[in-house]
């Protein structure tokens, strides 16, 4: 089974795709800044980082830049998410940038194929 990081300060994005993802197949954990989903990420080692960009304490690129630099964490996938224009998602060390709002069936494409990656 695979392990989804769900990080949005926004509880009800964090729920919409926890309750998309949380299919049997994938086991979701939650975060609700980035200092809390490095917390998590450290201790819970999951296959994917889903993470907005914008958020208090500590945002998805920090975060990002965060798990590249821990031997433990640097090969986890990352997607971020933002409704953001400007992003360069190369220089963050994402794999990805989902737009918001997001399409839900894109969404779940998006993660399901990059867990695949993942595997």
């Amino acid at each position: 089974m695979s392990t989804v990081l769900v990080v949005d300060d926004e509880a009800d994005i964090v729920e919409l795709i926890s309750m998309l993802l949380d299919d049997g197949q994938v086991s979701v954990l939650t975060a609700h800044d980035g200092l809390e989903a490095l917390w998590i990420a450290r201790e819970e080692l999951p296959d994917l980082v889903l993470t907005d960009i914008m958020m208090p304490r500590m945002g998805g690129l920090e975060l990002t830049s965060h798990l590249r630099e821990d031997p433990e964490t640097r090969d986890t996938v990352v997607l971020l998410m933002s409704a953001a224009r400007h992003v360069d998602v190369g220089a963050s060390g994402a794999q990805a940038l989902i737009r918001k709002p997001f399409d839900i069936g894109d969404l779940v494409e998006t993660v399901y194929r990059h867990l695949g990656s993942a595997a």
